[in-house]
């Protein structure tokens, strides 16, 4: 019985994958994030934590450029996640509001009746 809960719980963490912050430019950054369960809200959700206690722990705040996510190729409530941020000053005139579009890959149908 032990063994199966081990091999279940190692199945469990293999579907958890995290990039970590990775720099990509002058204060950018980006995360990948893969969670079992959840689904796309939660992977984001993870990225996001991530971000702010990482530009947190450098006396800045975290600016979202964009995000990405869908739900793993596996199904099952398996979420990805894809941001990219700036770690930005304190007080920085660009630390403002954000009015975010919709993601750019999502078709929307106008019915035309």
């Amino acid at each position: 019985m032990k063994i199966w809960l081990m091999v279940l719980f190692a199945a469990a963490l293999a579907g958890c994958a995290d990039s970590g912050p990775i720099k990509v430019g002058p204060d950018t950054y980006t995360i990948s994030t893969r969670v079992p369960f959840g689904g796309p809200a939660s992977a984001k959700g993870q990225a996001l934590k991530e971000a702010n206690v990482f530009c947190e722990s450098q006396g800045r705040e975290i600016l979202l450029d964009h995000m990405q996510a869908s739900e793993c190729a596996l199904h099952g409530g398996c979420g990805e996640a894809e941001i990219y941020f700036f770690c930005m000053a304190k007080g920085d005139p660009q630390l403002k509001r954000q009015r975010y579009s919709p993601d750019p890959t999502q078709k929307i149908q106008i019915d035309q009746r």
